[in-house]
């Protein structure tokens, strides 16, 4: 059997600083509303760094049944109830049982002893997710992108739909502890660093065109993602070079006509760091886009999203396409803090 040519979106949920839907909060990026606000943790020089928050009236309105474990960690249950919003809003007008779940996951490993993620999340959608289905991969901000390669490669052709998505925050000092120390997190007086966020993102896809959401006469397919690595990545002592994200450009407008990629949705979070590998990627790439393109990095109001960021920027991508007649496809890319890089093209197609 031929691999598929796309992924079908046939349902998203999502939960963010700025929105607890998809629409609302690709209306508060639109609009440039930030949820970034001087939190309770301090650096050294007494300076408040910046979060950005979901508001806990939304997490605490959920009706739920968990398996509590044998620990309690706040970032856990945050991360819990976000995906559980997510996926419920994905699987909303889902017919079928039992269907495959991959997660992105962070790269630091969770602390065995703290409730099972994955069966909490599938014992509160039921009827839809299978824990006998589920995959999980772990590499950060890049990880949805795994997600959806591995949908493509193993996924698609034994099933009618999958949910793919992530789920995460950055609210607990063991991992806000070391990135202050190497001055990473934004403040009024270090405008080089990120606003750590929180969110949850799930795309319901389909290999299957004709079980697509239509919206306005269209339907969003997903072309296979590219994935490279860069050796000199964050945590290397190689050169960065930003030949990773150039190489995932690369394979992932294979198939694009010149000057068809009209915007790119970035995982860009306000370091610098990441700036170079996206201007060398677009230089290397250049003819696949238009000349008035057009650089989203949604980061900038909801904050960084960690390992739900792949699939948040493909879910407001396909908003932005199926609101813009004049749009037809959109880049996303996202960089890990190791050496994982991942773009796929996401496409308005006419049902």
């Amino acid at each position: 059997m031929p691999p598929n040519q796309y992924l079908y979106l046939a349902g998203s949920g999502m939960v963010t600083p700025v929105g607890g839907r998809v629409d609302t909060t690709n209306a508060a990026v639109a609009c440039a509303i930030s949820a970034y606000q001087a939190s309770e943790h301090f650096y050294q020089q007494g300076q408040p760094i910046t979060l950005a928050s979901v508001p806990n009236q939304l997490l605490e309105a959920l009706e739920l049944e968990l398996d509590e474990g044998n620990s309690y960690n706040w970032r856990h249950d945050r991360i819990t109830k976000m995906a559980i919003i997510a996926a419920r809003q994905a699987c909303q007008n889902l017919e079928q049982n039992s269907i495959p779940l991959i997660m992105g996951l962070a790269e630091v490993p969770e602390d065995p002893s703290l409730p099972p993620f994955l069966d909490n999340l599938v014992n509160n959608c039921q009827p839809w997710l299978s824990a006998h289905l589920s995959r999980s991969i772990a590499t950060g901000r890049a990880s949805g992108m795994d997600a959806i390669a591995f949908a493509f490669n193993h996924v698609a052709a034994n099933y009618p739909y999958c949910l793919v998505g992530g789920s995460d925050s950055y609210q607990d000092m063991a991992i806000l502890t070391p990135l202050m120390e190497q001055g990473r997190v934004h403040s009024a007086l270090n405008k080089n660093g990120f606003a750590p966020g929180e969110g949850a993102c799930f795309l319901l896809l389909t290999p299957h065109r004709e079980l697509a959401t239509l919206r306005n006469g269209h339907i969003i397919g997903l072309r296979s993602p590219g994935i490279s690595e860069e050796p000199g990545h964050f945590n290397s002592h190689h050169p960065y070079r930003g030949d990773g994200m150039a190489e995932a450009f690369k394979r992932a407008l294979r198939q694009q006509a010149p000057q068809s990629i009209s915007r790119i949705y970035s995982s860009l979070n306000g370091e610098n760091y990441w700036a170079k590998e996206l201007g060398v990627a677009h230089l290397r790439s250049q003819t696949a886009f238009k000349p008035d393109l057009y650089i989203a990095h949604p980061a900038d109001c909801y904050g960084d999203l960690g390992c739900a960021t792949a699939t948040s920027l493909i879910a407001l991508a396909a908003e932005h396409l199926i609101k813009t007649p004049t749009a037809h496809a959109h880049l996303v890319c996202c960089s890990s803090d190791t050496q994982r890089r991942g773009a796929l093209v996401v496409e308005k197609l006419r049902a």
